[in-house]
């Protein structure tokens, strides 16, 4: 009889010294992007309140225009008698037509979250009233031609943006965090 070798067949998998590296690799990456992710999130809060805000300032001119008839952002979501209300809360945009009932076009609620951005009126206006001509009304009436609203979150016064809202009805964000839209640093409560 023949001899038979035994043949050895490679075994397959990571050796203990692969796997290691690769845990310690995939926890150093953790690390880095963890930190970026928080910043992240954060910042895409913060301007989502800012481009739904402007979103919802734009809209209420354009109908105010289109309409010929008085449309108005109110702070919270008081309903269509456009009374009371927080900006923390969010906001609606209320139309009233001649000699009817007012209607709540639409409506945006801000989540109660200890990391949602908080949202306030400088001036203390809660509402912004758009005529069929496209000019702003402030509510109250404020002795300026302009009401800034502050967007600031858990990070202060270096993260914060700002929306300005003229009475010309000329509305615009301010593009670098920390400042308001013509350049002057934010501060927040």
């Amino acid at each position: 009889m023949k001899a038979t070798r035994a043949h050895l067949v490679p075994a397959h998998g990571f050796t203990l010294v692969e796997l290691m590296v690769t845990l310690v690799v995939a926890v150093v990456l953790a690390v880095i992007a963890i930190p970026s992710y928080h910043t992240m999130t954060l910042n895409a809060r913060r301007d989502s309140v800012v481009d739904a805000l402007v979103a919802s300032l734009h809209y209420a001119r354009n109908q105010a225009l289109n309409q010929d008839q008085n449309t108005t952002v109110c702070a919270g979501t008081p309903g269509p008698t456009c009374a009371g209300g927080s900006w923390t809360t969010g906001w609606e945009v209320v139309q009233a037509p001649p000699a009817s009932t007012s209607v709540v076009l639409t409506s945006h609620v801000l989540q109660a979250a200890s990391t949602a951005p908080a949202l306030t009126a400088v001036q203390g206006s809660v509402g912004f009233q758009f005529s069929g001509n496209g000019l702003v009304t402030f509510l109250p009436t404020l002795s300026s031609g302009t009401e800034l609203m502050k967007i600031c979150d858990s990070r202060g016064a270096a993260a914060a943006r700002a929306v300005e809202i003229s009475r010309a009805g000329y509305i615009q964000s301010s593009s670098k965090p920390g400042t308001a839209p013509d350049g002057t640093a934010l501060s927040c409560p």
